[in-house]
């Protein structure tokens, strides 16, 4: 009997430490890929051994994302640094750390050989005429081969699915779309015609910068439970990038058609994964990708981007190499 009050107590004492840890919430898009990496942080319990509890909130949309954390619904959100400069502009003390530097590409048909066939063609573009990677493809085309990529191709704007659709069924006959569509269509036989990393190299953004990450007001989640979060983030990174057992996990969500695509999209998200704190060159990389971006992206963009502020990336640090 003294045992299994000795194993009671611990089981309490268990309980109550977990009822006193912190917790950060987050609200993510239902069926991101940022999925992926909470669903690791939870099946290892690293929120926990990182001093704070997870609290996740799966979202329609990533706009409904923003509203709930401009709502103060939730501690953080995933989002872009152009998102959180936005937001700074508007009186926000917003902070932002990446978590991927994974960038999109252009898939295309085999019969096109480098950009500058592109024109007189249709071409998808995923995420709208602002899309910051359709911006810097604008401008390496303009670049490379003097012609106005908007008003010399027909372009059609929509959802990731339906510009994949469009690229396997030859309505368009190339697509720039986001890393893990484009990973999809490559393993089932798309070609990728340039990735927006390289695209941004030459046009001398190097650096070419991380844009996807964390974002929050600071001030607002618990100091405690926000460093343990971006630190459990870093240790489940370690363990998507070196354990093909954590990715058997994750294959029901990832729903990948073959082995091909599932092993695409496994390597492209191991590709991005971030193992160090961002950086002075990272943020020389951000300046020069923001400017390209302000001189390219004309009336419109600009009005989605507040002043570029290198203050948006001071956030905690964790010690990554």
């Amino acid at each position: 009997m003294k045992y299994l009050f000795a194993a009671l107590g611990i089981l309490v004492c268990t309980i109550a430490q977990a009822a006193d840890l912190p917790k950060l919430k987050i609200a993510v898009l239902k069926f991101g890929t940022v999925n992926w990496l909470m669903e690791t942080i939870s099946a290892n319990d690293l929120d926990k051994a990182n001093g704070y509890e997870l609290d996740v909130t799966g979202l329609a949309s990533g706009n409904a994302a923003r509203v709930a954390l401009l709502a103060g619904e939730v501690d953080t959100i995933v989002a872009d640094w152009i998102w959180s400069l936005n937001r700074r502009a508007a009186g926000a003390d917003m902070r932002f750390a990446a978590y991927s530097r994974t960038l999109g590409k252009v898939m295309s048909d085999p019969d096109i050989t480098d950009l500058c066939d592109l024109k007189g063609r249709k071409v998808g573009v995923v995420g709208g005429p602002s899309d910051k990677s359709w911006i810097v493809m604008q401008a390496l085309v303009g670049q490379q081969c003097d012609f106005d990529l908007v008003t010399e191709t027909e372009g059609l704007y929509g959802a990731p699915p339906l510009m994949s659709r469009q690229l396997t069924d030859g309505a368009v006959s190339a697509v720039s779309t986001y890393w893990h569509f484009a990973a999809r269509l490559e393993a089932g036989g798309a070609k990728p015609l340039i990735a927006i990393e390289d695209a941004m190299n030459t046009l001398g953004v190097a650096p070419a910068p991380p844009l996807i990450g964390f974002t929050w007001d600071n001030g607002a989640p618990d100091p405690v439970a926000l460093k343990g979060f971006l630190k459990s983030v870093r240790a489940a990174g370690e363990i998507l990038a070196t354990d093909d057992a954590a990715w058997a996990a994750l294959r029901p969500r990832i729903k990948a058609k073959t082995d091909a695509e599932f092993t695409a999209l496994r390597d492209a998200y191991r590709a991005g994964i971030i193992r160090a704190d961002w950086s002075a060159a990272n943020t020389t990389g951000a300046k020069a990708l923001y400017d390209l971006l302000i001189q390219h992206g004309g009336a419109e963009f600009s009005a989605k981007a507040g002043p570029f502020d290198a203050a948006v990336f001071d956030a905690p640090k964790t010690g990554g190499q």
